[in-house]
Order: C-alpha cells, then structure tokens, then sequence
C-alpha cells in the first residue's frame, strides 16, 4: 500500500481527476522515470499524448507523469505497446469522467480497475504487472534496476524517479504549488532554485540559508541532493 496519508490521497486523487502541474519534456522525464526520448516516441507516436497535447513546445500535466509510469510499467511487464496504450488511454477517460480509482490490477492482456465507492477487492496475491494493486502506488518512488530497451536512458540502464509527493525527507510536491514543481516541504522555494544556487552560483550551505532565513543547512542539503539524483548527476541510489 501507498505510504499517504488520508489528506494527500485525497489530494493526489484530485489532482489525477483534473489538470494540474504544468511540466515540459526534461522535468516530466526527471520525475516520472521514463527517459526524455520514450517520452517523446509516445507523444510523436500517439502512444500517450500529454494533457497538453497543443503546446509547443510539449507540456505533461502531473496525472501525466502518473500515466507515464503506469505505460512505463505494462510496457516493462511484457504488454504489447498498442495495447498498452489504449489502457492506459482507457485509465485516463475514467479520471476524465471523474471517477476515483483505487485499486488496479494489469495482465500482459488486460487491466482492471476498482473505484472509490465499489466493494469489490483485489486479490493482493495475483500476479501484477504495476507494483501494487493500490492505485496510488503509482506515486512512490519509480524504479528498474534493468529496463526494457523502450524505457532505457542512453546512460544508464536504471531508470529512477522520486515519489511524486514526498521526493525526498525535506521537500514536496503539490499540483497547486509553483505548477507542481518540487518546493522545499512547507514552503514555496522551489528546490530547482537552491540546486540553482549550490551549482551555478557555487554557494556552500549557509550562504544560501543566509539568503532564505527559515531554511536550515540540512534542508539545503537535501534538496540539492534530490536536484542532483533528478538530473543523473549521482548514480548512487538510495535503498
């Protein structure tokens, strides 16, 4: 099960029902998991087109980076790419029609879904192709330590993203907050700007919580350190 709490369920559940959070190509790579150039083969492809599918350049909306991952996954589980995507098409007219999912269960051929209000369950013992039944799962931390060629970054053969709520211990992601943009938690200081500083203007820690009164050098830290694992910098994974 998802780690959330009642309140953020029910806000990633409003979020994924509306069109919140406004992200170009390298942001929606970075925290959803799936590299630049898959994303880009879809939307070219009509695989999975953006909420923002007239932008240009192209937007991905937050339920998009939650859409992403669940391709990414049915792709990574051996389902066929066309079906994959009119899946995951099928989920997105359902969040469109404002219905709250709660549970989902893939096949290589099939995915079910369970809403709010229904009292039907999923067997937890079934083999998946998502890593948990909870909807909401799609949230947590993305991971394949060996992806398919489709979601393989050129660099690297491990594709990672943050939770989509809480990427790291000091920061958080709201769809109302800054379009969405990881914040430093409690706050509208947007982590970008402190990686920002801590690299480009090669400040040390409490130079730039000198400049943020309020911030501690461990929340400084912390987000650069997210900033950092967001742009490929370090390999290094945390368990």
């Amino acid at each position: 099960m998802s780690d959330l709490t009642a309140e953020e369920r029910a806000i990633a559940a409003h979020a994924l029902r509306h069109v919140r959070g406004r992200y170009t190509a390298d942001r929606a790579a970075q925290l959803s998991g799936v590299p630049k150039s898959t994303i880009y083969d879809w939307r070219r492809n009509k695989v999975l087109l953006p909420d923002y599918a007239n932008a240009d350049p192209a937007i991905w909306s937050y339920r998009d980076l939650v859409l992403l991952r669940l391709l990414a996954w049915l792709r990574q589980g051996g389902m066929e790419r066309p079906l994959a995507a009119a899946k995951t098409k099928h989920v997105r007219e359902q969040l469109n029609a404002g219905i709250r999912i709660r549970q989902i269960y893939a096949t290589s051929r099939d995915v079910v879904l369970i809403g709010e209000n229904a009292s039907d369950e999923i067997d937890d013992d079934r083999q998946n192709l998502l890593p948990s039944s909870d909807f909401y799962s799609l949230l947590d931390s993305f991971d394949l330590h060996e992806p398919i060629d489709e979601l393989r970054n050129t660099d690297s053969k491990r594709s990672w993203a943050p939770h989509l709520v809480t990427p790291s211990h000091h920061s958080s992601i709201s769809p109302w907050v800054l379009a969405g943009d990881p914040c430093v938690r409690n706050s509208r200081i947007p982590t970008a700007a402190i990686f920002a500083l801590s690299t480009e203007r090669q400040l040390p820690s409490q130079a730039i919580v000198d400049l943020y009164p309020g911030l501690t050098v461990e929340q400084v830290d912390d987000v650069t350190e997210l900033e950092r694992r967001l742009r490929g910098i370090e390999t290094a994974i945390a368990a």
